[in-house]
């Protein structure tokens, strides 16, 4: 008598550890299949620990994970925390709000993330960075807006109008304005302590992020200051005046001056000891600063330099020939160069093989950094030229000449707030 094949449920005869050991080989697409084979096998595939190795395993994909929280609930304190995040919410005041959320949170049992949950939305957001997303409109500013950064809460920008604004990054309401250049706001950058801002006027302001008061003004370029940037030790600036300017940044004194370029220095990126500069004499240079020497030049662009982004293997740069080029910081060799923008490419940011360009043809593009294709294409925001573009993996903010600043909002309906 013949007999057929005979098939043995090996997973579920395994220990429960076991078989959930065997799926964190699995990947995302065969681990939605695996959930069909069985009712066992859908209750394996279901485990939150596979669906947490498959997020973490994707080289993109970051999470802010919440730090452990003890689970013993003591009332009075509690109690006292909650009044007090009661009294923040209704004084509308960020810092007090943040601060007083952490005491809260010490005494409430957290939930554990949702794995499974975060890979859904976060290949839903991902899915959603090749159509056009909803966008909005901040105006404020009485002229044109040169820079801007963002986090978690807030989006600063930098003005023609000499002012710098924070505005609420979920209420998209401005909340605060400074005042302290005499002249154009060009760039801005900061961090939880400080920012550091460079003007048309000269000089270089740093403030007191949590008071937004001023600590000290730089004075050393002779002309306007068009990028800075700093990190725990060093504060980096260029300018019209074809220097570089390097920076205590504690105690605010200037460490050494870099020269080389034969035109305004439009751009600079800070990373580890190492600077990269763009300029408009067409060049973009490695430079070292413990020495303060060129270590490297990079020939290739036809025209000058708007901008430039280093994280310390690869740079990208944008130019006045239409172009995006990629380099290896290594070795000076050009991987790949980007066409598609019809005029200067002013501005751009690259994180996590993804590119946002900002164009005087009035459009933001994104790239795909490994083909070099255009995935997106934002050309029915600004009027006029864009300057500045940030992105993080849910949002794209973009200032221009047209005052306006544009929120470019991917996420919608999903909760990214885990998300980097």
């Amino acid at each position: 008598m013949l007999r057929g094949p005979v098939f043995i449920d090996f997973l579920s005869k395994l220990p429960y550890e076991i078989a959930i050991y065997i799926l964190l080989f699995v990947d995302m697409h065969n681990l939605t299949k695996v959930a069909l084979i069985s009712r066992t096998w859908n209750q394996f595939s279901r485990d939150n620990e596979v669906w947490k190795n498959i997020y973490l395993h994707q080289k993109q994909w970051k999470v802010r994970i919440p730090p452990s929280l003890p689970r013993k609930i003591i009332p009075d304190s509690t109690a006292a925390a909650a009044a007090a995040l009661v009294a923040a919410t209704a004084s509308q005041s960020q810092e007090a709000l943040a601060a007083t959320t952490t005491a809260v949170s010490k005494h409430i049992t957290p939930k554990p993330l949702n794995w499974k949950m975060l890979c859904h939305d976060r290949t839903q957001l991902e899915r959603r960075w090749t159509t056009v997303p909803p966008k909005t409109k901040l105006l404020g500013h009485t002229d044109s807006v040169y820079c801007v950064q963002f986090d978690h809460y807030k989006i600063v920008t930098g003005s023609r109008d000499q002012t710098i604004k924070f505005w609420d990054l979920h209420t998209l309401k401005p909340t605060h304005t400074l005042r302290g250049h005499s002249q154009s706001v060009l760039c801005l950058q900061f961090n939880d302590k400080i920012m550091v801002s460079g003007s048309s006027d000269n000089t270089i302001i740093v403030w007191d992020m949590e008071n937004r008061t001023i600590l000290s003004r730089l004075h050393g370029h002779t002309a306007g200051v068009l990028d800075v940037c700093f990190d725990d030790q060093y504060i980096v600036s260029c300018s019209k005046d074809t220097s570089i300017k390097v920076w205590d940044v504690k105690t605010f004194a200037l460490v050494k001056t870099m020269t080389g370029h034969r035109g305004p220095v439009n751009a600079v990126q800070l990373h580890k000891g190492q600077v990269v500069s763009a300029s408009g004499d067409g060049m973009v240079k490695l430079w070292n600063i413990g020495s303060g020497q060129c270590v490297r030049d990079f020939i290739g662009h036809d025209r000058g330099l708007a901008c430039v982004q280093f994280d310390g293997e690869t740079i990208v740069s944008g130019s006045n020939d239409k172009t995006i080029k990629i380099w290896e910081a290594r070795t000076g060799r050009c991987l790949r160069t980007l066409t598609g923008h019809t005029a200067l490419v002013r501005t751009l940011h690259f994180e996590n093989n993804r590119i946002v360009s900002g164009s005087y043809d009035h459009t933001v593009k994104v790239w795909d950094m490994t083909t070099g294709q255009c995935i997106l294409d934002l050309d029915s925001g600004h009027s006029s030229w864009v300057f500045d573009v940030q992105f993080s993996s849910s949002r794209i903010i973009s200032t221009s000449q047209d005052r306006h600043i544009i929120v470019w909002d991917f996420a919608g309906d999903l909760d990214v707030r885990l998300f980097e």
